[in-house]
């Protein structure tokens, strides 16, 4: 993969990364917010990729770990609004 792109692709990464932890810190998000996990999530998938071409082995385990937390918050997110769901279709 190109070298530019590969660069590119870990910046995006990392931005990712520090925009969800801005706006959380500043109370934008909650660290429960849908968008901070998807933030998170694809943060990890670039950074995981851009590790994965520079072999940087470390840090490929703490963006999978990194990424398997989001997923497991955006099941919960997922399992918060299921209850909500079926009482709006009760009414």
């Amino acid at each position: 993969m190109n070298d530019t792109l590969v660069t590119l692709i870990g910046l995006s990464g990392a931005l990712l990364f520090l925009f969800a932890f801005y706006r959380t810190s500043i109370g934008r998000w909650t660290g429960k917010s849908l968008w901070y996990e998807l933030d998170n999530l694809f943060g990890a998938v670039l950074m995981t990729i851009y590790a994965l071409e520079k072999t940087a082995y470390i840090n490929i385990l703490l963006n999978v770990v990194w990424g398997v937390v989001a997923l497991r918050g955006l099941t919960s997110i997922n399992e918060r609004r299921k209850p909500k769901a079926a009482k709006s279709r009760k009414k």
